[in-house]
């Protein structure tokens, strides 16, 4: 009977670790309308509009990220939703969230694969939008 116990405690404590480190993940696909975090360091930046950073998909969709005019125009648009998905309500000139919000971080790129923009914030201030572009893998 003790020897029952023990191993369906063990049992779920795997289980629980395994919902915590797995469940942290975001499933992305093309059509997917979460944000990806990916730390950049700013050097990396270009914006002559080659790639500069890319990545791959749940689904094995390789994502390429690049600068593009249009989409750097509407750069405080693409921020707003970003920040908006991210549970922040913008009061007049600031930006607010109920406690426990997730919020951005410096030096990091949101990559949004159905909006197919990516918006970066530098480790100032500052903040660029850019467009992406997919392959899919076979």
């Amino acid at each position: 009977m003790k020897q029952k116990k023990i191993s369906t405690v063990k049992v779920l404590f795997i289980l629980l670790v395994t919902i915590l480190f797995n469940g942290c993940g975001v499933y992305t696909t093309v059509s997917s309308n979460k944000w990806g975090e990916y730390e950049l360091p700013p050097s990396k930046i270009v914006k002559d509009g080659s790639t500069f950073f890319e990545g791959k998909l749940s689904d094995g969709t390789d994502f390429f990220v690049f600068y593009d005019d249009l989409v750097d125009n509407d750069g405080e648009y693409y921020y707003a939703m970003l920040m908006q998905d991210l549970g922040w309500r913008r009061n007049g000139d600031e930006w607010s969230a109920p406690q426990g919000t997730r919020s951005y971080k410096r030096g990091c790129i949101y990559v949004n694969p159905r909006r197919q923009v990516a918006v970066y914030f530098y480790p100032d201030k500052n903040f660029n939008a850019f467009k992406l572009s997919f392959t899919k893998r076979n």
